[in-house]
């Protein structure tokens, strides 16, 4: 693996069978993910995205190709967000945000005080004794971003992490999760749908087809405007035409009507 390099995918492809039936779910994807680099994977519901995202992490094995992570960035500790969030029910927010860190190593105070730190920044603050049942799906979500952003892993997988949460919080949360990224010079392959999500988050964003999906193809956000701003990036002439092209990519696909 060349330096600087966390993760790579060369020839990947994921076949589902069952009896004589066989699903191409991806083809023939080869994807290069820069240390500290946000890289950003979209494309149409039922694509293959969350199959990549789930082959890259190792929790499913290539039909074809191989998948190639830095053995001491692994090593050092990942983390994966998904969809909805996964918190155990008999813990509470606290409890819940400290699990990644405490899976790590022992908890000391400077720990604990960081992570309250998060849940207040996300707007937590009077929830930290909450139980899972008593929150709404975005609040369960926050809590599921903290866990894995605070477990300080060298490596984050995310599988459309915001999709469950109202459109003015996931703005204030893009924002938010794009600095602590950045602070923390974690290495993150970010899941979506959302073309906007994508040019505001991703160093990279590479576009799937529809099934069987492949990489169509690869931008690399240059915006002008509010580049760590969600809100105001999108006053930047760089952000409309971006949108249109990724856009314009999967409507010749036909992606959209799968």
């Amino acid at each position: 693996m060349r330096e600087h390099i966390d993760i790579v995918a060369e020839n990947l492809g994921k076949t589902f069978s069952n009896g004589t039936k066989h699903l191409i779910a991806i083809e023939n994807v080869a994807i290069e993910v820069g240390r500290g680099k946000l890289f950003c994977i979209v494309g149409p519901s039922g694509c293959g995205k969350s199959t990549l995202l789930r082959l890259l992490i190792g929790l499913l094995e290539p039909t074809t190709g191989k998948v190639i992570l830095d053995l001491d960035r692994r090593n050092k500790g990942i983390a994966y967000v998904q969809q909805t969030a996964s918190l155990l029910p008999w813990r509470t927010v606290l409890q819940n945000a400290l699990l990644g860190a405490e899976l790590k190593g022992p908890l000391n105070s400077t720990i604990v005080e960081r992570i309250k730190n998060g849940i207040r920044e996300y707007g937590l603050a009077g929830f930290e004794q909450s139980m899972p049942p008593e929150l709404s799906g975005g609040m369960r979500q926050k809590v599921d971003i903290i866990r894995a952003i605070e477990s300080r892993p060298k490596i984050l997988f995310c599988d459309e992490p915001f999709s469950a949460i109202d459109f003015v919080t996931r703005l204030e949360l893009s924002t938010r999760f794009k600095k602590m990224c950045r602070v923390h010079g974690i290495t993150t392959v970010f899941v979506t749908h959302n073309i906007e999500e994508a040019i505001f988050l991703g160093d990279e964003i590479v576009v799937m087809s529809g099934r069987p999906g492949r990489i169509i193809s690869k931008y690399i956000p240059a915006l002008s405007i509010g580049s760590e701003d969600a809100v105001k990036c999108r006053e930047s002439p760089e952000f409309s035409d971006l949108f249109f092209k990724i856009w314009k990519d999967l409507g010749n696909e036909n992606s959209l009507s799968h």
